[in-house]
């Protein structure tokens, strides 16, 4: 937990420095992005480093329709990818796109799932809890109802002998709110959702997916 806190207290400097910055430029966002990809780099073992698997940042792979350019991806030099990960920061005018954007990520699964279907299939989404866009300060998030719809849209792993099939449902989800004035984040939703939406164990999830999926692999100890 000690490892996320110091992330989003990160993050949140980098934020609060010039907000508009981060977001355009994604330099607060790629800070989870490596913290992600370094924890899953960390737990690969010595079998999976002299096979040549390999943890990939903006890795280019092609989906059903065209080529995507995936934040986190773990691949295996002859097999392709193994694990796909996305994330999203939305800081602010979130009521007017969160529609689209989950539009978006739903549609981007399915590409990825027509290619990839044994691929472990992730997401993660980042909300304010308040935002302080100039101009936006008092905009309303909904984030009860935004963990529902996102909570809609994963379990695939729960489905172990038809995951295959399944299009559009993510393996594992994480949907996070912080506010970067105190440097506190909320992940736990499981008062109002099915699935575990947490970011502090999204690793070991994710993890323990990939090790019950590719069981004759044997990556990760």
């Amino acid at each position: 937990m000690k490892k996320i806190q110091n992330v989003f207290n990160k993050m949140g400097q980098v934020y609060l420095e010039d907000p508009v910055k981060a977001v355009r430029g994604q330099s607060f966002i790629k800070i989870l992005h490596k913290y992600v990809a370094d924890e899953i780099r960390l737990r690969l073992n010595e079998k999976a480093k002299r096979e040549g698997v390999e943890v990939i940042e903006e890795a280019k792979v092609f989906g059903s329709n065209k080529a995507k350019d995936v934040d986190v991806a773990l691949i295996h030099p002859k097999s392709g990818p193994l694990l796909l990960i996305g994330f999203r920061s939305q800081m602010s005018s979130v009521s007017k796109n969160v529609l689209t954007y989950y539009e978006d990520i739903i549609g981007e699964s399915i590409s990825l799932q027509d290619r990839f279907p044994l691929a472990v299939h992730c997401y993660v989404y980042l909300h304010p809890l308040e935002s302080i866009k100039k101009g936006l300060e008092t905009e309303k998030i909904d984030h009860d109802r935004y963990a529902k719809m996102y909570d809609k849209i994963t379990g695939r792993s729960l489905e172990t002998r038809t995951y295959k099939q399944i299009r559009g449902i993510y393996d594992h989800f994480s949907y996070v709110v912080a506010d970067f004035n105190n440097g506190s984040f909320k992940e736990d939703w499981s008062s109002i959702c099915t699935n575990d939406l947490r970011i502090s164990n999204f690793v070991d999830r994710v993890i323990k997916t990939l090790n019950d999926r590719l069981f004759f692999t044997n990556y990760f100890d």
